[in-house]
C-alpha cells in the first residue's frame, strides 16, 4: 500500500507520462532496454531497443561498446532524436543513462 504522505515519483522529478504519436526530428527520452546488438562497429553502433526501435549510436571507444553490451537487458533511458517512423521507428541516440547496478549474492 502506498503511503499517502509520500510524494509521487513523477511529481518529485517533474515528469509526466504521455501517450501519442512521435514526430520525426523531435528528441525524446525513451525508457526501455537494449534487446539486440545489430552492429558493434566502433563509431557506428546500432542496437534495438524494446524489440522494435532501431537506435544508431556514435560510440568510437571499444571499452564503452563493451559496457553497453554488458548492460543490455537492463532498464535505461535513451535520449534519442527520431529520424524515421516507417516502417519502424529509427532514432539517433545521443545519451544513454543506466541505473545503479543491483548487487545480488547467491
Amino acid at each position: 500500500m502506498e503511503d499517502a504522505k509520500a510524494p509521487n515519483f513523477f511529481d518529485k522529478v517533474n515528469c509526466e507520462v504521455k501517450f501519442g504519436d512521435v514526430e520525426v526530428g523531435s528528441t525524446y527520452p525513451l525508457y526501455g532496454m537494449i534487446t539486440k546488438i545489430v552492429d558493434d562497429t566502433p563509431g557506428n553502433v546500432v542496437v534495438e531497443i524494446n524489440f522494435s526501435i532501431r537506435a544508431n549510436m556514435t560510440i568510437p571507444d571499444r571499452e564503452k561498446i563493451e559496457l553497453l553490451k554488458e548492460r543490455a537487458f537492463e532498464p535505461g533511458i535513451f535520449v534519442s532524436k527520431v529520424t524515421s517512423k516507417d516502417p519502424k521507428v529509427e532514432v539517433d541516440c545521443s545519451t544513454v543513462v543506466f541505473g545503479k547496478r543491483q548487487g545480488f549474492s547467491a
